[in-house]
């Protein structure tokens, strides 16, 4: 699994990872979440927005919780 980086005009870093279920490739320049974790660790798995929901979802489908009744301070800081 080679990931790619490379450097924009800007002097920004962009790598290419491929989503640990969908499988697809996709650009993470720093704006992305997980930007500092694979930097940090290239070796580490990358779940795209789309997948990530999607699991969100069925765990609050089967398990019957929603992160808000969880924790009800950590809607202010998403």
């Amino acid at each position: 699994m080679a990931e790619q980086i490379s450097f924009l005009k800007k002097g920004r870093a962009r790598m290419e990872k491929k989503c640990f279920f969908c499988k697809k490739t996709y650009k993470l320049d720093r704006s992305d979440p997980q930007y500092m974790k694979i930097s940090k660790n290239p070796q580490a798995s990358y779940v795209c927005k789309s997948c990530n929901q999607s699991m969100q979802k069925d765990a609050q489908t089967s398990t019957g919780l929603h992160p808000d009744m969880i924790d009800s301070h950590d809607k202010f800081l998403r």
